[in-house]
């Protein structure tokens, strides 16, 4: 610019556009990777900092190379004199010169620049970066924060986090909030198929490196145990002396069918130290798949209910919504003195968060606050016998369309999904996260707790919850039910069976009563046993059979009921008890035919029983731990009864009955009538 008078001042313009430009640039730095790795995490919150803090790590920086090349000069122009004289003079100058020296100066460009340009820059750039070392320190980490981490003060402005009652006064600077602001921007990104751009950059990325495939986690081992070794009670013991489920090998596939708008990390009005989050999962073309094999096995071989299945379960959601609410409670102190070099460390970052702890007077920890899950166009399930002892379970899909038809599926999956929810915030899984943040402290670097042996720390076990048990029983009568059709079904083409040829195990030389031929033993046991059997079998004066006359004087009650009461303790698992109050049978005062120990040879006894009705009524008792519907000390009475009309039965019975030890029995042994069976059965070989 030049003066033209005291108040007026010309405006003078350069250009020059180069064409075709290129340049091969070496900076040498000298970068501290300790000084680096020791930076804290408190001394970069606030961005203005983080040039700062970097140079503190750079011992030194120069400039090795330094070339430019330039394929033509488009323009060189210098104008806005307010002479035009001089303009035009100028004009012509520039021309003329680049007329006759243009090609010869694109030619000595790149040695001009990389002997002449190169050390005057070098000399800019170490003087820039001493002096920006000197005027700006990198700060500490703010010492005065020693609470717990206000998600609202890290992740929202100012203004925003007031509105939610928050600080409002940024503590913890700008860089978490302008990462939070570019993960908005792009979880509401989203491609032609409506899938958010977070799959691509997140989810698919991080899935891959758990399992291998993008989109899936993988869970292999065992997941749950549940198993009774020991069933102690006889009454128990009869029916299968253990009991075992395990669920393991779960996968879940299509989580990188994330659809926008995505809600992650969001803070919540009142509460510094929640996070809520909306993820929306499942199109047409993908599901949300997961799959998962439990197996079930009751008693061993011997055990009338004796089963051992191995399954796989498929569910298939085309579409899903999920809804949840996390609390964590990460320390300050931690987060500001988080070292740069234990960035990438994901157990450094769980070590933040302290375990819960159920006697302090405000929630810590890392916990399922809330969580809510909505399948809008339902759930497909199916299953595939890995090992079946029983066949049937081979047509249990047909089983699940037929329960699907009648809308049990979808009772049973708002009750799943209340379960899923009860177990996410219960104690078990709570467990699990605290037993993960002392695991995640011994394995980061910079924990005191670092490379220390774990303690043995007990955590609590798996308790069935209210909304578990009901689950279950909602789910096991039905299906029973179901089972028993699919069984009656599988017979419905069946011939009767003929009577099974089985072979009796009788030691060498038993003296066996033959059971034609009483008079063998004794002249009267023929006459007796027929004797026996008319007035069992034959009607009274009352017009019923003497055995209905019987059971009504000496064993049934009033209601003609035979309640037989079990005072042994029930099975306990998993905070469950189930116990047997009493077993009642109905029915016994019902006989219209009873022509029983028929003997059809010399082993063997024939037996023909009509009723008009039979049945049995259990009654039993259910407690859950911790149910705020019953007290824990208080049992709910749950009663199971079965009654059949016109019931039928023939059975023939064969029986190695010995005669030596028969006669050996001694009279006082039998006195007691109660003792009278269990001695008959001693004198029985098989």
């Amino acid at each position: 610019r030049m003066l033209v008078d005291n108040n007026e001042m010309e405006t003078i313009t350069v250009s020059l556009i180069l064409e075709d430009v290129s340049v091969d640039v070496s900076l040498l730095m000298a970068l501290d990777q300790d000084l680096m790795g020791d930076l804290k995490l408190g001394s970069i919150l606030n961005t203005k900092h983080i040039f700062s803090c970097l140079l503190s790590t750079i011992h030194s920086v120069g400039l090795s190379e330094f070339l430019m090349d330039i394929g033509d000069i488009e323009e060189f122009s210098i104008s806005g004199f307010i002479s035009e004289e001089t303009n035009e003079s100028v004009q012509s100058i520039t021309e003329a010169i680049f007329g006759e020296y243009k090609t010869m100066v694109l030619e000595t460009i790149p040695a001009f620049t990389s002997t002449t340009i190169r050390p005057i820059l070098h000399g800019i750039l170490q003087a820039l970066v001493d002096t920006a070392r000197d005027d700006g320190e990198c700060p500490e980490p703010d010492g005065s924060l020693d609470g717990i981490l206000d998600f609202r003060d890290l992740f929202l402005s100012e203004e925003r986090s007031l509105e939610l009652l928050g600080q409002g006064d940024s503590p913890y600077g700008n860089l978490f909030r302008l990462l939070y602001n570019l993960l908005k921007d792009l979880m509401s990104e989203s491609d032609e198929n409506g899938l958010s751009k977070l799959n691509e950059f997140l989810v698919a990325p991080l899935t891959k490196s758990q399992s291998g495939v993008e989109g899936a986690l993988k869970f292999n081992g065992t997941l749950l145990d549940l198993n009774k070794a020991e069933v102690a009670q006889d009454i128990w013991k009869a029916f299968a002396d253990n009991l075992r489920l395990t669920m393991s090998d779960l996968t879940i596939t299509g989580l990188d069918t994330l659809r926008s708008p995505v809600k992650v990390l969001n803070p919540i009005s009142s509460f510094a130290h929640l996070i809520e989050n909306q993820l929306s999962l499942g199109i047409p073309s993908k599901p949300l798949d997961a799959s998962i094999q439990f197996e079930i096995e009751v008693g061993d071989a011997t055990s009338p209910l004796a089963t051992n299945n191995v399954m796989d379960l498929q569910l298939s959601m085309p579409t899903m919504e999920v809804l949840f609410t996390i609390l964590a409670t990460v320390q300050e102190s931690r987060f500001m003195k988080f070292p740069l070099k234990d960035i990438l460390n994901f157990s450094c970052w769980l070590s933040m968060i302290p375990v819960s702890d159920k006697s302090s007077t405000i929630d810590v920890g890392l916990a399922m606050h809330y969580l809510d899950v909505l399948l809008e166009q339902g759930i497909e399930a199916k299953t595939a016998c890995v090992s079946c002892s029983n066949s049937w379970l081979e047509d249990f899909n047909s089983i699940l369309d037929f329960l699907d038809k009648n809308q049990f599926i979808s009772g049973l999956k708002t009750r799943a999904l209340e379960i899923v929810s009860d177990i996410m915030q219960g104690d078990w899984v709570q467990g699990m996260v605290d037993k993960q943040i002392t695991a995640a402290s011994h394995r980061c670097p910079h924990d005191p707790a670092f490379g220390r042996l774990l303690s043995g720390q007990v955590h609590p076990p798996f308790t069935g919850t209210r909304t578990l048990v009901d689950g279950i029983l909602y789910a096991a009568f039905p299906l029973a039910q179901v089972i028993a059709v699919v069984l009656a079904q599988k017979h419905s083409d069946l011939d009767i069976a003929l009577p099974a040829e089985i072979e009796l195990d009788v030691p060498e030389g038993a003296n066996l009563i033959d059971l034609t031929d009483l008079s063998s033993i004794a002249g009267w046991a023929d006459m007796a046993l027929e004797e026996a059997r008319s007035y069992l079998g034959g009607k009274g004066e009352s017009g019923e059979l003497g055995i209905t006359t019987l059971m009504k004087t000496v064993v049934l009650d009033d209601n003609g009921f035979l309640t037989i009461p079990f005072e042994e303790k029930g099975f306990k698992a998993g905070g469950v008890e189930l116990s047997l109050y009493n077993v009642t049978l109905i029915g016994l005062d019902s006989f219209t035919l009873f022509d029983v120990l028929k003997a059809n040879g010399s082993n063997k006894f024939g037996n023909s029983v009509n009723l008009q009705r039979l049945g049995v009524t259990l009654e039993m008792g259910l407690s859950v731990e911790n149910s705020i519907l019953v007290d824990d000390d208080q049992m709910e009475t749950v009663t199971v009864s079965l009654i059949l009309k016109d019931v039928s039965v023939d059975a023939s019975l064969l029986m190695a009955l010995d005669q030596d030890l028969m006669g050996d029995l001694k009279l006082g042994s039998i006195l007691n009538t109660k003792h009278i069976f269990s001695c008959l059965l001693s004198t029985i070989h098989s």
